[in-house]
């Protein structure tokens, strides 16, 4: 028997089996709904119009009769002899779908194929899809003819006509002027008109020139293509970069700069895909390549490569590309091979920030911008998608899908200039680390001299005063066991102290003030050991040791420990004036377990003190200042038991850890460390500059210089600087860890191998052993910074300077998309102005102009518009001015008085009789609200601003992330970060109660109030009513609404008279009123 061949995937769609079957004759399955929704999700891919495996096709009846190369798939009325019923019934290899591309079909899916074959496989007339390389999207990009029409001379109104008239439509006639110009001020420049502009007199062209060249169009249009290219601030944990990058404001510049230059929209494309491989040493134009930098993901490269290729496809070429990651896409002529050809294009490319001059902090500033990285880099085909299980039985070469590569330009690398690779190199770069080293110095040196200076006043103190405060005078020594009572030494105070068992225990959990208090006079520095445990209490079972306590208690330092079960710790803490102060500095959590046995030794010189528990060193903190006072042991919240205590004055030579956080000098010994400190930290500095100006010598040498024996001599001598430089820093890390033991063996280990290096460096540069440069190692300067590849990753992993050749690919690639012969990326980009001014597309599915997406209504429209664009040299200000300027963009909006032959045969406008009414997006109804406030500053650009600080700068600079934005912007639908190629307007009561309730809305009512009302020359009501009708919704008050306003500030006048509270509070609840209106909101 013949048997058909494999039929494309079926669905496990829920196509249910009809109810009502028990009877004889089952339900009239019907192909339209029931059969061909099945066959088109399943069959077409691979037996359609895209691919005919083994020359079979199913989309129609009589190409299931035609049949393929084993002959017909179905027979009427004999679902027994159909081969498709025989192929999806099998449970073999035969199965239809194959195993390995889904799922077999359920018995009810069967079954109705069966019932529609047995009732004779009957359909209505359909027509074979047309040859896809002839839809209509794929077909070049040609002029219209303009019909000669009675009233039209604009073009698009020219074209416009013709349809009007062949359906015999009368368009309404032009918008009230005042409402004109309030459309054109919010589309062209995304701030409203003063009620002066609304007024303007000039002709229409006029006006649309200067707004075109008001430097707020760039603003404006950035933010509408900000939504369609996706831009995201960078998202993170703490520091950590995760997803796009940081400091990518320069693209968000580059794209205002761009428009309000004019810049031509082919330029812009070559810049955002390939501006490093265009521009190399141009960062104006390697800012645009924060397109592609803002697709970075930490995490999986697979899907950062994802999104570039799915976002690049749909932003410029309206193509579902990303659909034919896993298989063959299923509707248009894209195969899974043009996919990872695509995939290859972007492959190599990773993502940097570059060095910004005068700043030497990547987390500071820095331009974020691609590379190729890897040039040799792979691409190989996974398996359904799966990354995996890559294909790697061949490589995969660069490529645009073939369907439209014809006029794809060939891939030639590009030879980078050193600056471009070796961005270390650069002149301002070397000249910046070297001010930056020198500064360094400069700030070492001062604090140097401070130190030395405070060192010089306590030893004039001391000379002084005929003593050394520090050295506490003679020895002193206290030790106690606590088995019997010692009134010589301790004061008991409070309750439930009792000496047993050779101890001294607090038998007592409680709060208040008891403890027992050394009597005798202590040494200003001094060293406590003490031996006790905790053996019980409530909360926080804390055992406390006061020094410098006040007879009053108010005032005291202290260290202590805290078995409390949700933070068990260590603290050192004060208290000034009563008021106990816990410093997070001073903190550190630590296991403290009821009824073992801790020793707990303290050490304090001056205001510092460190800590040790059973030996391990536990921190170091500097109290605000030191007093006279008393010694003194208690529990708090806790019962403890005092087994044994030494206290002694510490002895000078003692190295204590300082703090991490600097406090106050308060001894002659602390002012002798710090000026031991401030002297290692000169060093360090004085090393770094000389290891930074050794290293830029050895760079420039490496990459410009020609004498190689010179270039040895500085890699040596960088090499060595570098060690020196190294010996410095463990020098002074030794002084810091003085006070822990195990730190300090870690420290002093660390400046003997540092030392080791210095020895070894010395000896290879010796007379006569010069060569032995070739192989001395040395960290060239690091000019920038390169996004990590994996959270595994450390920057440190990664080289200095990068691939001296770039692949070209990315470059082809935009060339491709950019060039005049391709019919997709002047009708995609048009099509989105167009809906931007209109508030509805020409062509539906912005982002899919694949073979789903039906010739439109307007074809002759998109052409005109796409061949303005490229015959202008791609000027956007150009389409811009052919729209705006227009009959049809100049409607009314309303349709009262429309003829009744519009709205019965077009009443979705889809012939643009009328102008279509649209929201304000939210970043266009803050703006607003600032601008007519007089709120608004204008400064241009700059870095990102934190909203939740509610500056007053236009909202494209507030901070816009995955993870991170304005909540007021989101309430008015603002652009998803994921993907926002239409932004979505929905209607729900937290919008009323935002511009009801909000900061924002009430603070500048009251300014808008304010200011209209000042600006009155009859300061009325009737006169304040018109102004904010006409300041605000460009419209006259209607009689009803002025009579209406006119009795609600008459009651508001009343009401805040009787009250005696200022009447112009009524004047803002108007304007607060009318800002609430929905003529406000929207653009009429």
């Amino acid at each position: 028997m013949c048997r058909i061949p494999t039929l494309a995937l079926f669905a496990t769609a829920a196509l249910a089996w009809p109810s009502g079957q028990t009877t004889a004759r089952a339900a009239e399955v019907d192909y339209r709904t029931q059969i061909k929704p099945l066959l088109t999700e399943k069959c077409y891919s691979c037996h359609g119009v895209l691919k005919q495996e083994s020359s079979l096709r199913l989309e129609t009846r009589e190409l299931m009769l035609q049949g393929g190369d084993s002959g017909q798939a179905i027979v009427p009325g004999e679902p027994e002899r159909s081969l498709i019923i025989e192929r999806i019934r099998s449970v073999d290899s035969d199965r239809m779908p194959p195993h390995e591309e889904g799922s077999a079909l359920t018995p009810d899916q069967i079954r109705l194929v069966e019932t529609w074959i047995r009732q004779g496989a009957e359909s209505p007339p359909e027509s074979i899809p047309v040859d896809p390389e002839q839809h209509w999207a794929f077909q070049p990009v040609v002029r219209p003819s303009l019909p000669a029409t009675p009233r039209a001379s604009h073009p698009i109104d020219a074209l416009l006509e013709v349809k009007h008239a062949s359906r015999a439509i009368r368009p309404q006639p032009a918008a009230l002027r005042s409402l004109q110009i309030r459309r054109l001020y919010l589309d062209l420049l995304g701030l409203p008109p003063t009620a002066q502009q609304l007024a303007d007199p000039r002709p229409w062209s006029q006006i649309v020139d200067e707004l075109l060249s008001n430097p707020n169009h760039g603003e404006r249009w950035a933010r509408h293509w900000m939504d369609i290219w996706r831009y995201s601030d960078w998202y993170g944990l703490g520091a950590q970069l995760r997803n796009s990058q940081k400091h990518l404001w320069h693209w968000r510049d580059w794209i205002v700069d761009s428009l309000n230059r004019d810049k031509g929209y082919d330029r812009m494309v070559l810049e955002m895909l390939a501006g490093d491989e265009l521009a190399p040493k141009d960062p104006s134009v390697l800012a645009a390549t924060g397109f592609l930098a803002r697709n970075y993901y930490l995490f999986n490269r697979t899907t950062w490569l994802d999104s570039t290729i799915e976002h690049t496809s749909k932003a410029f070429l309206g193509l579902t590309i990303n659909c034919a990651k896993c298989h063959d896409h299923k509707y248009d002529p894209v195969t899974q091979h043009d996919y990872y050809r695509l995939r290859a294009i972007f492959e190599p490319h990773q993502v940097r920030l570059d060095p910004i001059p005068g700043t030497v902090n990547f987390e500071k500033d820095g331009l974020p911008r691609v590379f190729d990285d890897d040039v040799t880099i792979a691409t190989y085909l996974h398996v359904r998608g799966d990354p995996k299980n890559p294909d790697k039985s061949r490589k995969i070469t660069p490529g645009v899908p073939a369907i439209l590569e014809r006029f794809a330009p060939a891939v030639e690398p590009v030879e980078l200039p050193v600056s471009a690779y070796a961005p270390g190199v650069r002149d301002y770069v070397l000249r910046d680390r070297v001010q930056f080293a020198q500064a360094g110095v400069r700030s070492a040196e001062q604090q140097l001299a401070k130190a030395q200076r405070e060192l010089k006043e306590w030893l004039s103190a001391a000379e002084a005063s005929g003593k050394d405060a520090d050295t506490g005078g003679e020895s002193f020594t206290i030790a106690d066991d606590f088995d019997h009572p010692r009134e010589e030494l301790w004061e008991i105070v409070g309750d439930g102290w009792q000496y047993r068992d050779g101890a001294l225990h607090q038998t007592t959990a409680t709060r208040d003030a008891q403890m027992i208090r050394f009597v005798a006079p202590l040494p200003r520095d001094i060293e406590v050991e003490c031996r006790y445990t905790t053996t019980g209490g409530t909360t926080y079972k804390s055992v406390s040791f006061r020094f410098d306590q006040s007879d009053d208690g108010k005032h005291f330092n202290q260290v202590y420990t805290s078995a409390h079960a949700a933070g068990p710790k260590i603290q050192a803490a004060f208290s000034r004036n009563g008021q106990a102060t816990y410093p997070s500095e001073g903190r550190r959590g630590q296991k403290i377990e009821v009824g073992r046995a801790y020793t707990l030794r303290f050490a304090v010189r001056g205001t510092l003190v460190n800590v040790w528990l059973d030996g391990d060193f536990m921190l170091a903190y500097r109290f605000p200042d030191r007093r006279d006072g008393f010694l003194s042991l208690s529990g708090f919240d806790a019962t403890v038991a005092f087994d044994s205590i030494r206290i002694r004055n510490l002895d000078p030579t003692t190295k204590l850890k300082e703090a991490t956080k600097q406090g106050n000098i308060a001894s002659t010994t602390d002012a002798e460390a710090a000026v031991s400190l401030a002297e290692a930290k000169l060093k360090v500095a004085q090393a770094n500059l000389r290891s930074v100006e050794a290293t830029c010598d050895a760079d420039y040498a490496k990459f410009f210089g020609n004498d190689d024996r010179e270039k040895r001599h500085l890699a040596s001598t960088a090499a060595k600087r570098q060690a020196e430089l190294r010996v410095a820093k463990a020098e002074h890390q030794v002084l810091v860890d003085a006070g822990d033991d195990k730190k300090l063996q870690l420290a002093k280990d660390e400046l003997e191998a540092a030392n080791q290096a210095v020895h070894a460096l010395e000896a290879n540069m010796l007379e006569g052993d010069i060569q032995a440069g070739d192989n001395v190692h040395y960290e060239s300067v690091r000019g920038a910074k390169k996004a990590l590849e994996s959270p595994a990753h450390k920057e440190s992993d990664y080289p200095t300077s990068y691939s001296p050749v770039s692949t070209g690919r990315r470059l082809a690639l935009a060339r491709w998309i950019a060039s005049r012969d391709n019919p997709l990326t002047a009708r995609v980009a048009v099509n989105h102005v167009w809906m931007r001014h209109f508030g509805k597309p020409l062509i539906e599915t912005v982002f899919d102009f694949g073979l789903r997406a039906p010739r439109p209504e307007h074809a002759e429209l998109l052409d005109l518009l796409a061949s303005e664009l490229m015959e202008s040299g791609w000027s956007l200000k150009h389409l811009h001015r052919l729209i705006v300027t227009s009959q049809a963009y100049r409607r009314s909006s309303s349709s009262v008085g429309a003829d009744d032959r519009c709205l019965q045969e077009d009443p979705t406008n889809g012939l643009y009789w009328r102008m279509n009414s649209r929201r304000m997006e939210s970043q266009l109804l803050r703006d607003s609200l600032l601008a007519f406030a007089d709120q608004l500053d204008g400064t241009f650009g700059g870095p990102v601003l934190n909203h939740d600080e509610q500056p007053p700068r236009r909202s494209l600079y507030l901070r816009h992330s995955l993870g991170d934005q304005d909540k007021f912007l989101e309430m008015f639908d603002n652009a998803d970060v994921l993907g926002c190629y239409r932004r979505s307007e929905s209607i729900v009561p937290q919008q009323a109660l935002a511009m009801s309730n909000s900061e924002l809305s009430l603070s500048m009512a009251e300014r808008i109030a304010d200011r209209i009302f000042a600006d009155l020359e009859a300061p009325e009501r009737g006169s304040f009513i018109e102004a904010v009708f006409q300041t605000l919704l460009a419209r006259p008050a209607t009689e009803e609404e002025a009579k209406e306003c006119e009795r609600f500030l008459a009651e508001l006048d009343q009401l805040f008279a009787s009250e005696g509270r200022d009447p112009s509070r009524g004047r803002t609840r108007l304007v607060h009123a009318i800002l609430n209106h929905n003529d406000f909101i929207t653009i009429r």
